[in-house]
């Protein structure tokens, strides 16, 4: 229990280094959030019927809106954890060896905080395999298509593509346990239906995540309200009479 005075050193900690770090934290959170609501939207999008020949095809128009917006997330996800990390790199706020009881306080706190961040991080890199992935998929798909025009079509058993492909993600192109077989028959469900497609699936692994992230931080909240707590009863407190 947090129950003794706390020094100046610890209540300025608060303010400059753990409030920011807090609030890096449920950004990020919101960005996830959107991401998973992208992830959605894209399967939604996969699964649109096809436009006719000659004709702008407004599913891959909007696919790629949907990457877009991802990259976005991407970014601003990553911007906030390189300030979160920034912030909790202050040897005069943590201390690297505990000397008193706030200067514990302080480095649990950021043990806490940096517990969160690191789910957010693992997060974020499942996010970023889906865009690396998914640019890897297109520049393959664009060297056949450059190769079959040249030389004609490749033979899918020779070359290992895994024959009669979508020419779309599989599963083994993500990291993370994948669908497995059971008895030899595939447990993949069918392809590109709805709440089926890959975009689903990752979504499904973005709820995980999520809660991950919840459990860290519902370790990180107990802890941050009994310090701050106690330092707004100090800061509130009159300031002591001069000495006569």
């Amino acid at each position: 229990m947090i129950g003794h005075t706390h020094t100046k050193g610890l209540c300025t900690a608060v303010r400059d280094r753990i409030a920011p770090a807090v609030l890096g934290l449920m950004k990020t959170d919101e960005l996830i959030g959107a991401g998973h609501r992208a992830l959605i939207k894209s399967g939604k999008d996969e699964i649109q019927p096809p436009v006719p020949s000659g004709v702008d095809g407004m599913p891959k128009a909007a696919l790629d809106l949907d990457t877009a917006y991802l990259e976005r997330v991407v970014q601003a996800m990553a911007h906030n954890l390189r300030l979160i990390e920034r912030v909790l790199d202050d040897p005069k706020a943590f201390p690297k060896n505990a000397a008193t009881d706030d200067d514990r306080y302080a480095l649990l706190l950021k043990a806490q905080i940096q517990a969160a961040a690191d789910r957010q991080n693992d997060t974020l890199n499942r996010i970023n395999g889906v865009l690396e992935s998914q640019g890897m998929n297109s520049m393959r798909q664009d060297v056949s298509i450059a190769m079959q025009s040249a030389t004609g079509p490749v033979n899918s058993k020779r070359a290992g593509s895994g024959g009669g492909g979508t020419g779309f993600f599989g599963p083994a192109s993500f990291p993370g346990p994948g669908p497995t077989g059971l008895n030899g028959i595939s447990a993949v469900p069918p392809p590109n239906t709805a709440g089926h497609t890959i975009w689903d699936e990752l979504a499904g692994d973005l709820v995980i995540e999520q809660t991950r992230i919840a459990h860290a931080e519902q370790t990180l909240t107990p802890t941050v309200v009994a310090v701050s707590a106690r330092c707004r009863d100090e800061l509130a407190s009159p300031a002591p009479s001069p000495t006569p």
